[in-house]
Order: C-alpha cells, then sequence, then structure tokens
C-alpha cells in the first residue's frame, strides 16, 4: 500500500493545477481563467517574457488559442509537487500550427490560485 507524503498544501496545489489542466482540455476559458489570480502572471522561460500579465490578460490569451485550436489537447506526462509549485512536463497536441508541442510549466500557487505560471519549450534547432 502506497502512502501519500504530500502536504495539505502540496495536495491542494496539486488540485488546483488539475483543475486546471482538464479545463485547458475541455476548452472551458471560464473555468479556466477561473483559476487564475488578479494579477497572475504567464511568463516564458528563460527570458522571463510576460505573456499575460492579470486575470483578463490570461483569459484573453488562451481565448484565443482555445478559439483557434478545436482539437486542442494536453497529456500529462510527468507531474511533481513541491510546496505551493506544481511541475507539469505536457505534451500539447491540436494546437493550430503545431504537430506537438511539449514543455514543461510550473505554476506557483497562493491563496488557493495561480498565481505564476512559467513555461519552458521544448528547444528546437
Amino acid at each position: 500500500m502506497k502512502f501519500s507524503t504530500k502536504s495539505p498544501l502540496e495536495m491542494k496545489a496539486e488540485q488546483i493545477v488539475q483543475q486546471q489542466l482538464e479545463a485547458y482540455n475541455n476548452r472551458d476559458i471560464e473555468a479556466f481563467s477561473a483559476l487564475f489570480s488578479e494579477d497572475a502572471q504567464v511568463l516564458q522561460f528563460p527570458d522571463n517574457k510576460v505573456l499575460a500579465q492579470g486575470k483578463a490578460n490570461v483569459k484573453e490569451l488562451y481565448k484565443k488559442l482555445f478559439d483557434n485550436s478545436p482539437t486542442l489537447h494536453s497529456e500529462l506526462v510527468n507531474r511533481t509537487v513541491l510546496g505551493n509549485r506544481v511541475i507539469d512536463h505536457e505534451k500539447i497536441t491540436g494546437r493550430a500550427g503545431v504537430d506537438v508541442l511539449e514543455l514543461a510549466v510550473v505554476y506557483e500557487i497562493e491563496q488557493g490560485k495561480i498565481s505564476k505560471c512559467m513555461v519552458i519549450r521544448q528547444k528546437t534547432d
């Protein structure tokens, strides 16, 4: 029998990120954006380029993606939870203009919402 060694904080963080993944796969912009804090940031690694600042911008960014990608799907390859941070390795299919996109995303959870999302794309040469 396997026992969970995750703290309540880690379990809550993982639950929030899982809900976000499910909303992403359902392309449900309302459920998806509801999981982000008002001052949430979506950043690109390694240059910390701001892709979206604030819940309204996050919603706008992902609404365009959802609207343009009717078969969008993220497959969770691996997940690690460290305190209030969740690191997901994801394989994205159905994204407009891209066959398969592999990336890692670091989510930071504060007060029950995603406050920061750092996207690390697989480097292509």
